[in-house]
């Protein structure tokens, strides 16, 4: 009776030494992003505010992000309007550097945007956020105008 005992307690033994799984060594979630990881298009919303004062949500819009070098990209907004706030369609284009953090790379930029055709001439804008490969999130303001237009996008 001994014996068999043991004999069993060793085969489970066995049985559960052979068929326990090993991690996973493709591990997506510790990856190095790089600047190639979150070049792409982007659709999404954005919504826009004035002096704090919500004036469009949810407008839909599509950012486009292309490399620059290792350490920088360029962010474009196109034919970017508001209905009944900005009639005059815009095109931002700025040159954002990339900084790793963790999961996901920041985005620090700066641009002009001419404004001419409403009256007031060239604008600074600012442009921060943050990409992650599949999503994107910016902020884009105007501080002379006290605008700011949050943008999140997802990854085509």
């Amino acid at each position: 009776m001994k014996k068999s005992v043991f004999y069993y307690l060793f085969a489970v033994i066995c049985t559960v030494c052979l068929f326990t799984a090993c991690s996973d060594d493709d591990d997506d979630d510790n990856k190095i992003l790089t600047v190639d990881n979150i070049v792409g298009t982007y659709p999404g919303d954005l919504d826009v505010t004035l002096a704090g004062t919500e004036v469009a949500k949810d407008v839909a819009a599509s950012i486009v992000v292309t490399r620059v070098d290792d350490s920088k990209v360029k962010v474009s907004l196109s034919n970017f309007t508001i209905p009944g706030v900005l009639p005059v369609p815009m095109t931002i284009d700025a040159t954002c550097d990339v900084v790793p953090s963790t999961n996901e790379l920041k985005l620090n930029g700066q641009t002009t945007i001419d404004m001419s055709a409403l009256g007031m001439g060239e604008l600074a804008v600012v442009i921060t956020g943050d990409a992650d490969g599949k999503e994107l999130d910016l902020d884009i303001a105007v501080a002379t105008m006290k605008v700011v237009v949050d943008f999140e996008g997802r990854k085509q």
